[in-house]
């Protein structure tokens, strides 16, 4: 124990310029979950967030996998699910409805402590240099978008944290040097999985890059284990998915990706020639909106170029055959195929999905850094108009894009205002549905059905057969909704032509930009 004790005494005095820069990080992260509740709705948490929410506590409480207390539902993430249900049930206070989530929250910037100081090992890989490292490590812990993002109430800052282990042990892989052998990393990339299934795909390129790296005669038992071990907690999940509702995913990742498919058709017709341009046009909008997102547009895009530059010189290698593929490429090949997947197949994406970016974005700062630094001769004075430039960058990237006057979840405490003036002036136990379920359905002390199949398998199925309207008829009495609501989004799936014209309204929610109290004829 002394031993370790002077080892990692020893470290700290080398490493203090990254110690100081996680703690500030975490000093931030720490300061948002301790404003109010009405901070944390219209800054940090995202009305998803409350799906998970109302679903562990119902769990918590013995009432199954359900948001509103009747549909089953299997639209999360299954180990932050777990995490959440326990919270709730040893976590509620004098607030129940407030105090686990702050326990949630708190426990993220735990994890996000924990995920920095294995981002820190992992650059440790990519150069010699303390304040090069250092740097790195301003690029992934003080960038307001990972700062709100890793704070968000959903899976994100679990997944992270899984994912910057999976990387750290696939670097040990390519030294030679696996911690706890190939079955080692396969659990941990089934947890990985399980925390945010598109994570999978990073399991998926490792797989291939043993088998790149070693040949299919010598790679393909490595290979095998790592598979069988990754599939060990993940299969179970897949089955209980199967037995139960009939689909291997969730209907999270099925409902609204149904409504953007059925929009293109809607809007367009059904020509092959819309569906193509829908494809780059999701993909294109999602590509801007993830690199503006990272915080440092401009400074990413000139670390690329420099990176390319320094690529042509030489001064970085690039591989030539298959198996000389470090294992960061192709764990970097992984990040496309999730983007792919999410932004150009599913038309789906939400900012929190791409977090995983900042782990290359990092790397390659360190990578041309470590280079570009070798040859300038005013190195402190370089440094310091670099990290001023880039902590403006991301100044400004908090300014324009995540103060409450800008940012997309503004307003979101009035969802809790009218979930509390139905509480108020609807009657008690009648059956309420809404599109924008999540805070509304968390404050509710009546059923609230979850209307758009993100946590309610009943209402997705009815979307697929164009039968909406059918279920709201038959198993909601009051609604709380946005008329476009019905007049665009989700207009295709009703199965009727005109769904307000069967509606009786009721109120208007004052600052809620038009949410209306409906009651079902």
């Amino acid at each position: 124990m002394k031993k370790h004790l002077i080892q990692l005494s020893a470290w700290a005095r080398h490493e203090w310029p990254t110690i100081g820069v996680i703690i500030l990080g975490i000093s931030a992260q720490l300061f948002l979950v301790t404003r109010s509740i009405d901070f944390l709705f219209d800054n940090v948490l995202p009305d998803d967030a409350f799906y998970y929410f109302g679903v562990a506590s119902n769990i918590a409480q013995g009432l199954g996998p359900t948001f509103d207390g009747l549909n089953a539902t299997n639209g999360y993430h299954p180990l932050w699910m777990l995490v959440l249900v326990l919270l709730f049930k040893f976590a509620a206070g004098s607030a129940p409805l407030i105090t686990p989530i702050k326990a949630a929250l708190l426990l993220q910037v735990a994890m996000n402590a924990v995920t920095a100081f294995l981002v820190a090992r992992v650059l440790a890989r990519f150069t010699a240099s303390t304040w090069t490292r250092s740097f790195g490590m301003v690029i992934w812990m003080l960038n307001p978008f990972l700062l709100y993002e890793t704070l968000n109430g959903l899976e994100t800052s679990l997944a992270l944290l899984l994912f910057a282990f999976f990387f750290m042990l696939a670097l040990r892989v390519e030294e030679g040097k696996p911690i706890g052998g190939h079955w080692f990393i396969g659990i941990v990339g089934g947890c990985m999985t399980l925390a945010r299934l598109d994570m999978g795909l990073y399991v998926f390129v490792f797989l291939v890059w043993i088998l790149a790296r070693h040949g299919w005669k010598n790679g393909w038992p490595k290979a095998a284990i790592s598979s069988a071990f990754a599939a060990f907690p993940v299969l179970p999940y897949f089955a209980w998915n199967l037995f139960n509702f009939r689909m291997l995913l969730t209907s999270s990742s099925g409902a609204e990706t149904l409504i953007n498919h059925v929009l293109i058709v809607q809007d367009h017709g059904t020509s092959t020639f819309q569906f193509l341009k829908a494809i780059i046009y999701n993909s294109q909008y999602e590509l801007d909106y993830f690199f503006r997102s990272t915080g440092m547009y401009s400074l990413g895009a000139g670390f690329i170029g420099a990176f390319s530059a320094l690529s042509l010189t030489g001064s970085i290698r690039i591989p030539r055959r298959l198996r000389e593929i470090p294992v960061a490429l192709a764990l970097f090949t992984g990040f496309v195929l999730l983007f792919i997947a999410d932004a150009s197949i599913r038309w789906t994406a939400r900012s929190w999905y791409f977090v995983s970016f900042e782990m290359f974005l990092s790397i390659l700062v360190v990578i041309v850094a470590d280079i570009l630094f070798r040859n300038i001769n005013y190195k402190r004075t370089s440094a310091s108009i670099l990290l001023a430039l880039v902590l403006f960058s991301f100044y400004v990237d908090w300014s324009k894009n995540l103060r409450t006057v800008n940012n997309e979840r503004a307003g979101q405490k009035t969802l809790r205002d009218a979930a509390e003036w139905m509480n108020e002036n609807l009657p008690k136990g009648a059956v309420r549905g809404s599109f924008t379920a999540g805070i509304q359905g968390y404050f509710s002390t009546s059923p609230l059905i979850d209307l758009d199949g993100l946590v309610s398998n009943t209402a997705y199925a009815a979307m697929k057969k164009r039968e909406l309207w059918d279920f709201i008829e038959k198993n909601v009495e009051y609604l709380s909704v946005y008329d476009n609501h019905f007049t665009y989004r989700y207009k295709s799936v009703f199965g009727i032509d005109d769904p307000l014209a069967r509606l009786k309204f009721i109120a208007e929610i004052p600052g809620t930009g038009g949410l209306k109290i409906y009651q079902v004829r």
